[in-house]
């Protein structure tokens, strides 16, 4: 590739790592907790509040960069994000670090949604599953070094670090976006297309929706009136949403594409190894704290070996797809997901170091290779002029799952644990419970008989 194209690879990276790097707020969730004096459950805000807007307009983006340009898409996402961090590590209350959450999610959705567009568009369509897996490459090196730098920032500065330290990332990145591809270089540019703010204002009603539904579900058994009606809000929003799109010159969502179990299997399985991987995540920081006696530092090392195996196999991801097709690279990924969260699940108190690293090292890297199959099936189910929305269907498909997870698992690992008057063995019980449960999820997307047929 010429330089430029390698230098616009390094703006895609550097501004699309803003992303990942959030992993660095999970080990700052003790810290969070501890400084608003919340409760664990209440954590999941942080999450829900950022991934709600997120998933909810990532189509909508998607659709934004594939009419008006992605690279003036990512550049005002850069922009928002960078706001959005000020706030965040000036956020004084509880209900204010929600709402710079909630504005970190729209600047991701502006960001996300163009990046695996971008990166695709710089080489030839032969060579699509390892610009992927390149982009997978520069998200899990972020991913991978948030924990790593964010126990240090925690314990040198505090929570705020984990937010502040990502300004000068889209500060830096926003000054090169001049060396993307612009329009000319992206045949999705379709003047006469409309934009379907309707179908974006209604898919973000059902997200929340379906956010509302799966945290009502903690009610106790006298109170099913409530998860009940959030769940027929969920129909009513459904069915609008759908109706709209099935109506409109621009659907935001390729809703022909789904009546194909080969592909519509690929968006499901993608949302459950993505709700199993994400325990990892929400819950060992927990366990970190609690049943270990690591310094911040090394507690982040040891979180971050899920994202350093998920670095670690993008970058032959690609190969990998190119020799034994995205489907079958799938179902190894799902299995290996499945056998590092078995091996997190027999962690003892107080486990070794390395004990810990090598069953989160194999999770990450069976997560990081399914993401680049599934998104290489996705964007190869799709033509090269929907390349936006491609890329965001995959990836909203993922973080759907994290979402669910956000409060599913949370809330079941409080309500195992005992919360906060829970004994170390009580919340050992529980952790190990949670972790070989969502192993099984995994485990039967591998066993998935979908992965064969068309999905062109």
């Amino acid at each position: 590739m010429p330089l430029r194209d390698w230098l616009a690879v390094f703006v895609i990276g550097l501004g699309t790592a803003v992303i990942p790097l959030d992993s660095a707020v999970n080990i700052a969730f003790p810290d969070i907790t501890g400084s608003f004096g919340i409760a664990m459950q209440e954590i999941q805000w942080v999450i829900i509040a950022y991934v709600l807007t997120h998933t909810s307009l990532m189509l909508f983006c998607g659709r934004m960069g594939d009419r008006f340009g992605r690279r003036l898409i990512f550049g005002i996402g850069l922009a928002w994000s960078a706001l959005a961090f000020i706030g965040l590590t000036l956020a004084p209350t509880f209900e204010l670090l929600l709402l710079a959450r909630a504005a970190q999610g729209v600047g991701a959705a502006l960001i996300g949604s163009c990046g695996p567009a971008l990166i695709t568009s710089l080489a030839p369509e032969d060579r699509r599953a390892r610009m992927l897996g390149l982009y997978m490459l520069m998200f899990g090196a972020g991913a991978a070094l948030g924990p790593l730098v964010g126990g240090t920032l925690v314990d040198t500065f505090g929570w705020p670090a984990v937010y502040g330290m990502r300004i000068p990332l889209c500060v830096i990145a926003l000054i090169f976006v001049w060396t993307l591809p612009g329009k000319d270089r992206q045949p999705a540019w379709r003047a006469g297309t409309s934009m379907n703010a309707k179908g974006a204002f209604l898919l973000v009603g059902v997200m929340a929706a379906f956010l509302l539904m799966v945290n009502r579900m903690q009610v106790a058994a006298d109170q099913l009136l409530v998860p009940m009606s959030a769940g027929g809000g969920l129909v009513l929003a459904l069915v609008m949403f759908l109706r709209n799109e099935a109506q409109t010159s621009a659907p935001i969502v390729p809703l022909h594409l789904f009546r194909r179990p080969a592909f519509s299997g690929m968006i499901v399985a993608t949302m459950i190894v993505a709700f199993a991987g994400f325990s990892v995540m929400l819950i060992v920081p927990y366990f970190l704290a609690r049943l270990t006696v690591l310094p911040w530092g090394v507690a982040g090392l040891v979180l971050a070996c899920s994202p350093i195996g998920q670095t670690a196999v993008s970058g032959i991801a690609g190969r990998l797809i190119e020799a034994w097709g995205a489907r079958t690279t799938a179902l190894a990924a799902a299995a290996m997901t499945a056998a590092g969260l078995a091996g997190v699940g027999l962690w003892p108190s107080y486990p070794s170091i390395l004990f810990m690293a090598v069953p989160l090292f194999f999770a990450g890297a069976g997560m990081g290779l399914f993401q680049v199959a599934s998104m290489d099936v996705v964007t190869g189910s799709m033509s090269v002029a929907e390349r936006g929305v491609a890329g965001s269907l995959s990836q909203t498909a993922r973080t759907v799952g994290v979402m669910t997870a956000a409060s599913l698992l949370s809330l079941a690992f409080a309500s195992f644990s005992g919360g906060t008057s829970a004994t170390d063995a009580s919340f050992h019980e529980a952790f190990g419970w949670v972790f070989l449960s969502v192993a099984l999820l995994p485990t039967l997307v591998a066993c998935w008989p979908v992965w064969g047929g068309r999905t062109r």
